[in-house]
């Protein structure tokens, strides 16, 4: 991709909106629109919180674009009222620079505006159909809202096969849901495997989402954390708690805090799961007369190898590692790594397709390395699959278990369903295209872990 044109913010600021007071003021970028177009890479996709200005930035973006250069810019929205938004804001920008600054315009309709001294176009749509935005040839295109377009996935098969490889497509949304199209990318983006770069802004990157402090707060566990990791204070403790109350569950979704929790799944997860159980100690130290058990789920390329390690003294789980793209050989050294650092007593490993062949491996490997854990086999049937996972499900539920707050393990819990197949047998596991590989492995090391005698099926 060629090097992306820059704008400084002399000429940003030359630009005028309607803020949120609703007054007209000069643009001026925010953190989340700062690292946006200063971190373009031509092909870039953005999960938002609401109201961060992330479309006002681009269209800003995309008119600089028009009038230093020739250009033909396609923004399409997913309904009609968006569209007709982002082209009053269009309007907007041209109508309030001084007269002597304004470009000529040719044609400039609802869908359409022409500067013949760049020759450059800008285009105004609304995906409602599988036609949209196909035929024509872009060098930009903004897609707004992505996650609620209708037919998302065969509207952006013609749309962008006409933008060359040097151009720029930017597709933002919120989210809507754990599927579509711009939900499955953000996942494979996250995995690193998409060609685009994942842009994700949570509900804290604006500053005015705070509340005055008139006593002080008693934190939770979870806002403890929350402001250790991102530095934030109590007035932006207490708007999210006001946003909590107003929104419920929903508040995930329109003011995420992070990219996996954002999409929730529809329908009812198989694991009723609360904050407390996602408690556990995030930088915990080996403890000398504790008992530390292990479990290990083996997958190469479209899987995860992840391993799990509980404290089985504590209930509490104390490393989560999870790899995929290297060879069987380097992950089982990350594994033995990971044993011999926590002195594992018992690691549990699913034995299933390749895990036969990698347990004789490991076997041989932890004991030419000198380390003393046990490795055990379990055989993954259908019955065996059910009695692990509905043990795990008493042990998050019931018996005290505290998980780190690691996001892909706690989207695999979330997303994790029991449907009925056609044949009408119940099946346990992750929707299709999604993962329950950290759930395979926490479930097996909690089987290690062996609330009674330790019983491996298969060994």
């Amino acid at each position: 991709m060629t090097e992306q044109t820059t704008f400084t913010p002399l000429q940003l600021s030359d630009l005028h909106i309607i803020d949120k007071e609703s007054q007209l003021s000069p643009l001026t970028l925010n953190r989340a629109q700062s690292a946006l177009i200063t971190g373009l890479t031509g092909r870039d996709l953005v999960l938002k919180a609401r109201q961060l200005g992330i479309s006002t930035a681009i269209q800003a973006w995309l008119f600089i674009a028009a009038m230093s250069q020739t250009s033909r810019a396609g923004t399409l929205a997913h309904d009609k009222e968006t569209t007709h938004k982002l082209r009053d804001m269009t309007q907007l920008f041209y109508d309030t620079l001084p007269e002597d600054e304004r470009p000529a315009r040719g044609a400039n309709s609802a869908t359409r505006t022409y500067f013949p001294d760049t020759r450059s176009w800008l285009f105004y749509g609304t995906a409602g159909n599988t036609r949209s935005g196909r035929g024509g040839t872009y060098s930009h295109v903004h897609g707004s809202e992505v996650a609620y377009w209708r037919n998302a996935e065969r509207i952006l098969a013609g749309l962008l096969q006409g933008v060359p490889v040097q151009g720029h497509i930017i597709l933002e949304s919120t989210a809507n849901g754990a599927q579509g199209w711009f939900y499955q990318q953000v996942m494979r983006a996250l995995e690193g495997k998409s060609i685009w770069k994942l842009h994700f802004f949570p509900w804290w990157w604006d500053d005015a989402y705070r509340l005055p402090v008139v006593e002080p707060l008693i934190m939770t566990d979870e806002e403890r954390r929350l402001m250790a990791a991102h530095g934030l204070d109590a007035g932006q403790i207490a708007w999210r708690r006001h946003k909590q109350l107003e929104l419920g569950e929903l508040f995930a979704q329109e003011y995420p805090e992070d990219a996996y929790s954002a999409f929730l799944t529809s329908g009812e997860g198989y694991f009723r799961l609360s904050e407390v159980i996602f408690s556990a100690n995030p930088a915990p130290l080996t403890v000398a007369g504790h008992r530390y058990v292990a479990g290990l789920d083996f997958g190469q390329s479209n899987d995860y190898t992840v391993c799990s390690v509980l404290d089985a003294t504590t209930r509490e789980q104390v490393a989560l590692l999870r790899m995929n793209h290297r060879s069987w050989a380097e992950m089982r050294k990350a594994v033995l790594d990971l044993c011999c650092q926590w002195n594992v007593h018992t690691l549990v490993a699913e034995a299933n397709s390749m895990g036969s062949t990698n347990i004789e491996s490991l076997l041989a490997e932890f004991d030419t390395a000198g380390c003393s854990t046990a490795i055990l086999p379990f055989t993954t049937t259908y019955a065996s699959k059910t009695t692990l996972i509905e043990a795990l499900r008493l042990a998050l539920e019931e018996s005290g278990l505290k998980l780190l707050p690691d996001p892909a393990q706690r989207h695999e819990l979330e997303i994790f369903t029991r449907r009925q197949s056609a044949t009408g047998a119940w099946q346990l596991g992750a929707p299709p295209g999604e993962h329950d590989d950290c759930v395979i492995a926490l479930a097996l090391a909690w089987h290690a872990a062996g609330a009674g005698p330790l019983i491996v099926f298969g060994g």
